[in-house]
Parts: C-alpha cells; sequence; structure tokens
C-alpha cells in the first residue's frame, strides 16, 4: 500500500561509492502491490532482491494486507512487506536496482497513489539523512506508515531513524499509543489554519488553531527552529526542535483537548516533553500516550518548482527528538489529502496473512 513519492523517479544525488571500500549499512526497504496477481508479483521481487550480490543477510517480515490508503476509489487492498539487509551499495544504487525490478514486473507510473503491481521504497540505508532531488532517505512520510512499520517490527524493531534517534519499535508503539494526531509546523500560519479549516470542513478531522497568525507570507516557527521563515521558497530551519519547544511561544494555541480516540490536527506545535534525552533517545511509554501530544511533527515547506522537494537540509533540521512526518506543499488540494491520509494511515489495520517471512520462497 506504499504510496507513490517521488523516489518513484531518479536516484538521488548523492556521491556512487566504491564498494569495495564502503562500510556496510543496514538497509530497509518496503514491498507493496495492489493490482493484478498481487501474492506471485510481490514473491518474485523478494526473490530478485535476494538474488542480487547488492543485497546480503535479508530477512522479510511477515506477509500483510492493508486497505488502500488516500488513493482513487475503488482499489484493491494492499499486500505489504519490508525486507530488512546488509548492503556496501549506496542509497541511489539500491533504488535504481528496485526500480528495475519494478519495471521489469511491469510496473506503470500514472498517477500518484494509484494502483499498482509493484511499489518498491527505500526507507532506511544507515545513518544517511538527506539526498537529492528523486531520492530522501529516511523515506519522508514512512512514520507515519504502521502498513511500514508493523512489518518492520517483525525484522528490524531495533533499527533507528537517524534524526530522532527512536527505534522503528518505539515509533510503532507511539503511534498506537495515542490519538491519530499531526502538529504542523513550517510554512506560513495562515496557510496551517487555513488547512486545518478544510481539514475539518472535508474530512471531519477535530481541528486546533494557532493562536495568531503573522504578517501575511511569513511565519515565526518558534515552536520548532526560531527561525523566520518566507514562501514559497524557505529558508533553511535550523536549531534544536526540542530546545526551540521549551518557549512559551510553543504552546501558544487553542488548547489540546480530544475526546475518545478522535483524530486531530493543530495549527502550531505544543509543548513537547523531551526537552532532557531520556532512556531511550527521547521516547518514553510515560508519555507516549498522552493524548495532547501528536503523534508526529508535520513538517511542511514549499517545494521548489525545478525540483519538487527542497533540500535536504531544509527538510530535517539536525537535533530534534521528536519523529517527523515530511510535508512538501505545492497545492493546496494535495496538502488537504495527504494530511489526511497520514492520519489515516497511522491506525489503518494491518492485517497479517502468513506465520513467518518466507512467503517470498
Amino acid at each position: 500500500m506504499s504510496t507513490s513519492t517521488a523516489q518513484d523517479r531518479e536516484g538521488p544525488q548523492e556521491s556512487r561509492p566504491h564498494h569495495s571500500r564502503s562500510p556496510r549499512s543496514q538497509c530497509l526497504i518496503s514491498f507493496g502491490s495492489n493490482l493484478g496477481d498481487r501474492d506471485a508479483v510481490i514473491a518474485e521481487a523478494a526473490r530478485k532482491v535476494v538474488a542480487s550480490p547488492m543485497v546480503e543477510c535479508f530477512a522479510a517480515s511477515r506477509l500483510f494486507e492493508t486497505p488502500s490508503v488516500g488513493g482513487p476509489a475503488g482499489q484493491e487492498p494492499f499486500l505489504n512487506a519490508v525486507g530488512a539487509f546488509e548492503t556496501t551499495c549506496s542509497a541511489r544504487d539500491i533504488l535504481g536496482f528496485l526500480q528495475s525490478i519494478e519495471n521489469e514486473l511491469g510496473r506503470q507510473r500514472r498517477r500518484r497513489w494509484d494502483a499498482r503491481s509493484i511499489d518498491l521504497d527505500v526507507v532506511l540505508h544507515g545513518n544517511l539523512v538527506g539526498g537529492g532531488a528523486a531520492l530522501i532517505v529516511p523515506h519522508p512520510r514512512y512514520t507515519a506508515r504502521q502498513f511500514v512499520l508493523q512489518p518492520a517490527c517483525d525484522v528490524a524493531a531495533h533499527y533507528r531513524d537517524p534524526r530522532f534517534g527512536w527505534t522503528l519499535g518505539e515509533l510503532s508503539s507511539h503511534l498506537s499509543a495515542g490519538n491519530a494526531s499531526l502538529a504542523l509546523v513550517g510554512g506560513d500560519v495562515a496557510i496551517r489554519q487555513l488547512l486545518c479549516e478544510r481539514l475539518s470542513a472535508e474530512h471531519g478531522i477535530r481541528t486546533f488553531a494557532a493562536a495568531q497568525p503573522v504578517q501575511s507570507g511569513v511565519a515565526l516557527d518558534a515552536a520548532m527552529s526560531g527561525r523566520w521563515m518566507r514562501r514559497p521558497s524557505a529558508a533553511a530551519a535550523s536549531g534544536d526542535p526540542v530546545a526551540s519547544s521549551k518557549s512559551p511561544a510553543s504552546s501558544r494555541g487553542e488548547p489540546i483537548v480530544v475526546k475518545g480516540d478522535e483524530p486531530w490536527v493543530s495549527a502550531y506545535v505544543p509543548k513537547l516533553p523531551i526537552g532532557v534525552r531520556g532512556q531511550a533517545n527521547g521516547y518514553s511509554e510515560a508519555f507516549s500516550s498522552d493524548v495532547s501530544l501528536p503523534r508526529l511533527v508535520a513538517r511542511m515547506q514549499w517545494a521548489a518548482t525545478d525540483t519538487q522537494w527542497p533540500a535536504p537540509h531544509q527538510m530535517w533540521p539536525a537535533g530534534g527528538r521528536w519523529p517527523e512526518y515530511r510535508l512538501e506543499i505545492d497545492n493546496l488540494d494535495w496538502a488537504v489529502t495527504e494530511i489526511a491520509s497520514a492520519i489515516v494511515s497511522m491506525r489503518c489495520p494491518v492485517r497479517p496473512l502468513t506465520p513467518d517471512g518466507q512467503w517470498w520462497r
């Protein structure tokens, strides 16, 4: 059920390493299929991955079935799985290899989130953070996707996201512990307010407004970076989002009070309780179930017109300890759909179909 992204195009602009000199990296990839003979195609894709000399010590998760999220209506459910392995190859090499498998198996790229016979993505590649115009690692939106995280817990629960230090097991538990929720940051406060209004009106999602929009076109992201950002070309945010979140300005907004398990989105980031690094790099079950805390911070930025992606250093300011979801904005209609889909992805049913990871043999 992986959604189509910019990763479906070219590889990132990273340098190609000399394989003989490169250290091994832990790599996590995702498999998805909801078109045609799903079982046969996804198994063949896994066999091709395993047979490659680029891949060492391969382990597959169980095979799962999940409903289609965010795409055109009427799609069949997805088969999903992940594969964990070691490699000396670059993320660009791995992506190119995966795309060649997609082509061999008849993948047709038509529109975002359309049905597809096979979808292969690079989710994590060692401690790499960044990439280029066509591949960003870690995958910008995997943090909201239980259909990636739950399979990953079968074989890579100990892998850590290099941006905020949480393991995939901790992240999956965190998404399940509280209400499906996102706190928006970046861009223009007025844009965030508008997105919240539309999410409420069009998708019935509970939203919480920021205290006061600032002057048009400029927003002070005190909660996350302490720097001014402008649209459409946002200046690079920097600094420690956690440290900045101690500022009184970070919790300015309508109080977050929810009923039951209702999902919610806020136009600001409330104060996050991770000023001191905890036992597991900021993760703590003591606060993870607090329903007034967002499961993820959705970092928004206007996409560059030439690449549709900002520079990686603008995407992931260093030092954050709260999990984030990357959201590029070039069309408000698309942004509303993507945010709503992220909320659904946090709670979509993920049903195991096989007892182990041998489904591809």
